[in-house]
């Protein structure tokens, strides 16, 4: 700690600095002094490839005129500006000093803009053009190199347009998640659980909780084990905004694929996620259009009656179900889940009769495209194997059934988008 509370490595620095360029001095002065013995034809006796002889002449004027202009100025630039060590210079000036007045200019400029939406809520901003134009341009220059271009996140970077939030998505919390940052941390818990075998089990279970790729039987084994997640996760596993806990009911992996590999590390090693704070960088006006406009980018929620309407409303839309439409049958699922609506096999009648008649029962999975590209495509596939086994349970052999991935498998990102078609081919 001595090196960082003494002045040491301060005058160590300026020391070695002003010395440099004393000696230089020196050593210009005392070239020009000394005097080489010479021959009588003004050389030094050296002489290669028997007429290349080295010559006893002075250094250039000009040469000498620039070195010592250059050691002045050195000197000047170091009475005047930081440089030898803790000396801030004469004028006082910092990189930080000018930084702040540039970017009070800049916001000085830019102010009769922002004037415009002062005063505005979050859901008003939102609905204007100009506002979430310049939104836009904030979200892409300081947000897009962690959350992407559009908002989609990546691996340990939040999906921003879910409608999942670890640090909770009405407009104050978004604000304050932009204005002070976030840390989130998931502390190593593997020595709380147990052995090797706890841990695989505790992580089945968690993986069971969001209707992931488990063992069931390590599943089982594993929920006792739950006790020690439920303070920060919930009992439930819901999570809790007020820490930053992640729901594991959803789905939604923001650190990486909900697989049991993933999960062990977790618990094992925890995870640290840091959400940089951009108070310092940014106006309040500034901040509140960057609030709307993330805000607007579909996830959010407006208060808390709004969130209790849409929760609700979300939580009767958010059940399997299986409607046949122009003879293809549109099985559609929960989020996260892969279980078939009850009314299955009545749905599938008609294509029981075509199969008995000769022809294929085509199977296609469409994807969300909302969260984890390689997380939905798994549960795509798993939506398309339970309409496949539920065929088979029904009377329909293997060579009966064809899985045919669709031109365009992208379906969107609402429930729509959580469907697997099956048709007569």
């Amino acid at each position: 700690m001595s090196d960082f509370t003494s002045n040491f490595w301060s005058v160590y620095v300026a020391g070695i600095t002003i010395a440099g360029i004393i000696g230089c001095l020196l050593l210009l002065w005392v070239s020009g002094k000394t005097k080489a013995m010479t021959d009588s034809d003004n050389t030094t006796g050296h002489v290669w490839d028997q007429d290349l002889r080295e010559m006893n002449n002075p250094l250039p004027r000009w040469w000498v005129g620039l070195f010592i202009i250059t050691c002045v100025f050195s000197l000047a630039y170091l009475f005047l500006y930081p440089g030898l060590g803790t000396y801030q210079g004469s004028l006082n000036w910092s990189q930080t000093d000018q930084f702040e007045r540039e970017v009070a200019r800049g916001n000085e400029q830019v102010a009769p803009i922002y004037a415009a939406f002062a005063g505005k809520s979050a859901a008003e901003l939102a609905k204007d053009p100009q506002a979430m134009a310049i939104g836009d341009r904030l979200f892409m220059n300081n947000c897009a190199q962690c959350h992407g271009s559009d908002a989609r996140g990546s691996t340990g970077f939040p999906n921003l347009t879910d409608g999942d939030w670890l640090w909770g998505g009405k407009p104050e919390q978004i604000h304050e998640s932009i204005t002070k940052g976030r840390t989130g941390v998931m502390t190593p818990m593997g020595a709380a659980v147990g052995s090797g075998d706890d841990v695989r089990n505790l992580a089945n279970y968690v993986l069971s909780l969001s209707g992931g790729p488990h063992d069931s039987v390590r599943a089982n084994l594993g929920k006792p084990k739950f006790a020690v997640c439920a303070a920060c996760h919930g009992a439930d596993g819901k999570g809790n905004p007020l820490l930053g806990a992640p729901n594991l009911t959803d789905n939604i992996w923001v650190h990486g694929p909900g697989v049991e590999s993933h999960v062990v590390n977790m618990i094992n090693n925890g995870k640290t996620g840091v959400m940089p704070a951009w108070e310092s960088k940014f106006t309040p006006e500034q901040l509140a259009v960057l609030t709307a406009y993330v805000w607007g980018k579909g996830g959010g929620v407006a208060d808390a009656a709004a969130a209790a309407t849409s929760k609700a409303g979300a939580a009767a839309a958010d059940t399997a179900s299986v409607v046949v439409e122009g003879g293809v049958v549109k099985f559609f699922f929960a989020t996260g889940k892969a279980d078939l609506a009850p009314e299955a096999d009545k749905a599938l009648a008609d294509i029981l009769e075509g199969v008995k008649a000769g022809k294929k029962a085509v199977i296609s999975g469409f994807v969300d495209s909302t969260g984890n590209a390689e997380q939905n495509a798994e549960l795509a596939k798993q939506r398309a194997i339970a309409v496949r086994d539920q065929l088979k349970a029904l009377g329909v052999g293997e060579d009966q059934v064809e899985l045919k991935k669709p031109a365009n498998i992208d379906a969107g990102a609402d429930a729509q988008a959580r469907r697997v078609e099956v048709s007569l081919g």
